[in-house]
């Protein structure tokens, strides 16, 4: 869905991520959009306007995408035939996405590791083959990814040069792309708690580093010149803005914008909330739901304010365990929050409250301030891919269609229009 305003020149490409749903090939990704896809589509989107989507393809599918140029075409002709369009990728997992144990599995392989930078090139060629683009008419495709490993692969500093070196072997091809396509790939870089860049801060200082880095394999590696190098970097080498995650770290909404803005391009914006619980131990049965939400596929990061200090852990049964310390900060801390991605639309998920109103102040701050987006185009991706644990799998489109109506509101409240 594309959506304009009488004042701006630029447009937002709203879409939602198809990470949720198990595809591994790419018979799965076109059966999941045939069974989900389409009949939100018809509800949202009716007629002849287009319908956006985020890509998910899994290392696989996107090698086999690459390698093969009659299945990009017939996957292209299958994306207009059913009035797709394909913005946006999620290139973070690698495969097994829905499978049970994955967990911090989902950084494997890191961007230390080739198979990694193979995967994101590969994802690329896929996104410029499936888009409709030309050098005289050219599109912006944005691909997330994690930022480089989970924090505790990350040993030293060399470990963080390792990532950077791969990333700009990818930028390198990212270039490549954009010269023969017209394409522009922004890969588009992700903070998560506990990766080796957790926060907004740390991701923007990670990408000072990063596209120096860049910079010095462009020319050692492609025989770019100094300065095109650096230019190249600062195009292709961006932030891809999760509000889940940025609540999570208790960032304000403001500090969030204005550090996935700076010095670079802002690739995407991920919307979607997390669960917090203010002042857990008045609320026992609140907190007791948060506990049964443990689950084997997905971490879920918990972060807390306690005596003024910030306090995290790795998934939730470590809260579990933490509880059971004499004295912990965790039974007397000031609010929980957790990364357990729920539905955009509601401010209150069981006895729990949401994060909603950071998303909705993230999306807000960007809707009124289009020239200080630093891309032509507002990427926002719908990322709500635990539906699949949530409830009745019956139910995802209805669920689906109420995350549209509540952000399609925001849009309707500051003037865009659909189109």
């Amino acid at each position: 869905m594309q959506f304009h305003h009488p004042s701006s020149d630029r447009v937002v490409r709203v879409g939602y991520c198809l990470n949720l749903h198990a595809a591994e090939t790419l018979a799965d990704v076109q059966r999941a959009i045939e069974t989900f896809s389409v009949p939100l589509r018809e509800r949202l989107a009716p007629g002849g306007s287009s319908f956006g989507v985020g890509m998910y393809l899994a290392a696989g599918a996107a090698r086999e995408l690459r390698a093969d140029p009659d299945a990009a075409r017939a996957l292209r002709e299958f994306l207009r035939a059913h009035r797709m369009d394909p913005f946006t990728f999620n290139a973070f997992p690698y495969g097994d996405f829905q499978e049970d144990g994955l967990k911090a599995r989902v950084y494997q392989p890191s961007w230390m590791e080739q198979e990694r930078v193979d995967y994101t090139v590969d994802v690329a060629w896929a996104a410029a083959a499936l888009v409709e683009a030309s050098r005289d008419q050219p599109r912006m495709v944005s691909i997330s990814t994690h930022p480089g490993a989970y924090g505790a692969d990350i040993n030293d500093r060399s470990g963080l040069r390792r990532c950077a070196e791969g990333m700009g072997r990818a930028v390198g091809e990212l270039a490549r792309i954009e010269e023969e396509t017209g394409v522009r790939v922004i890969l588009s870089l992700e903070s998560e708690p506990d990766a080796s860049a957790r926060n907004g801060r740390a991701l923007a200082e990670y990408l000072v580093f990063a596209r120096l880095i860049a910079t010095r394999v462009l020319q050692e590696e492609f025989g770019a010149e100094v300065e095109i190098s650096a230019l190249l970097a600062a195009r292709h080498l961006g932030t891809c803005l999760d509000c889940c995650h940025s609540a999570v770290e208790f960032e304000e909404a403001v500090d969030s914008l204005a550090l996935a803005t700076h010095g670079g391009p802002l690739g995407k914006v991920q919307v979607s909330s997390a669960l917090r619980l203010p002042d857990p131990a008045r609320h026992p049965a609140a907190r007791a739901e948060l506990l049964a939400m443990d689950e084997p596929r997905f971490l879920h990061q918990v972060t807390g304010r306690a005596d003024g200090a910030f306090i995290h852990l790795p998934d939730l049964p470590a809260l579990v365990e933490a509880l059971e310390v004499e004295g912990s900060p965790w039974a007397s801390a000031e609010e929980w929050r957790c990364h357990f991605h729920v539905p955009l639309d509601q401010a209150t998920f069981g006895a729990l409250e949401t994060t909603r109103g950071h998303a909705d102040r993230i999306v807000d701050g960007l809707l009124a301030d289009p020239e200080g987006w630093t891309t032509p185009e507002l990427h926002l991706e719908i990322e709500t891919y635990t539906w699949s644990i949530l409830g009745d799998p019956g139910q995802v489109v209805e669920g689906l269609e109420r995350e549209y109506g509540h952000l399609t509101e925001r849009l309707a409240a500051a003037g865009w229009v659909a189109r």
